[in-house]
């Protein structure tokens, strides 16, 4: 969660809520259906008390301005409001005095303004032109490290426009002299992966009854409809699909992590990510220990059964 003002869109959880949302709303989809994917594409910041509130109040201004917002929502955000919640937050994060002032005013305009229904939703802009690629969530890559030596990594999301686009890998504990193929990524773990405990009201939206699950997930992407081309090009020769995985998406992993700069020239791109996949395989012993103890394959049944018992 990065903050850089007391406003309710100045922290880039609320931003990311509200572009994820207009997204979907842009492709068409109804309001009430972007909620419950916002629910599960954001379920980490969700069980994190320091961030639950900012995914809230973005979903709950967004439903306000599509006339959506139903009285359960603006109940739960009323109520944050009101028992000063919010504050008590940012207090405990070392906020100042004059931050949590500007604050306070800030969540009261907002309050006052969302109890109001809008008189008309907000129209829908022209989505931009969605892209299919072979390289999806739930793809298991392989790659050369160096010659003869090989990696793994599985995209945990993914979504491709004509103007822009992203994955989102995370690394997995392959690195062998064979090149790996499917069932050499069902036995693989997940590095960076950790369960972690939640409690109080987070618990509601948990993902494994008590327990979410956090994963650190590397972002590759391109900005301009100049790049695309290229982007992909790279990632087509560099990566081999090995398998496709069903159900292992971000929906129910929270995710973070550090970007890999996307570079115009194929060598200066292709050497920042070797490099940088490089790095991260050499483990002390407390990152060898971050490995997931379940198996993909475990992973990827917990989720199914997960998706199965919430429908």
């Amino acid at each position: 969660m990065g903050t850089w003002n007391s406003e309710i869109f100045g922290n880039d959880t609320s931003c990311e809520v509200q572009e994820y949302f207009y997204e979907k709303y842009n492709l068409g989809l109804e309001p009430d259906e972007i909620s419950k994917l916002i629910t599960q594409k954001f379920n980490y910041s969700l069980n994190d008390f320091e961030d639950k509130n900012n995914v809230l109040f973005a979903l709950g201004f967004c439903l306000w301005e599509t006339k959506s917002l139903r009285t359960p929502e603006l109940n739960e955000i009323e109520s944050i409001i009101e028992r000063g919640e919010d504050l008590k937050i940012l207090k405990g994060l070392n906020a100042t005095d004059d931050f949590l002032n500007e604050r306070q005013k800030y969540l009261v305009k907002f309050l006052k303004k969302i109890s109001v229904e809008k008189s008309n939703p907000k129209k829908r802009k022209k989505p931009p032109k969605e892209i299919n690629e072979i390289i999806q969530t739930g793809s298991c890559l392989s790659f050369e490290y160096e010659k003869g030596t090989y990696g793994g990594i599985i995209v945990i999301d993914s979504e491709y426009f004509n103007n822009r686009g992203e994955l989102r890998f995370a690394l997995t504990n392959i690195y062998q002299k064979e090149i790996p193929d499917f069932n050499t990524f069902l036995k693989a773990k997940i590095r960076k992966f950790s369960w972690e405990t939640v409690y109080g009201q987070a618990n509601r939206k948990a993902a494994f009854e008590d327990k979410t699950a956090r994963i650190w997930t590397y972002p590759l992407s391109y900005e301009k409809s100049k790049e695309r081309e290229q982007y992909f090009s790279f990632n087509n020769t560099f990566f081999k699909v090995c398998g496709q995985l069903p159900t292992f998406t971000q929906c129910l992993l929270g995710t973070s992590g550090i970007r890999v700069e996307y570079k115009k020239e194929y060598s200066d791109f292709e050497n920042s990510l070797i490099e940088e996949l490089l790095y991260l395989t050499d483990l002390d012993d407390e990152q060898a220990a971050s490995f997931s103890e379940e198996n993909i394959e475990e992973l990827n049944l917990l989720l199914i059964n997960k998706s199965t018992t919430k429908k």
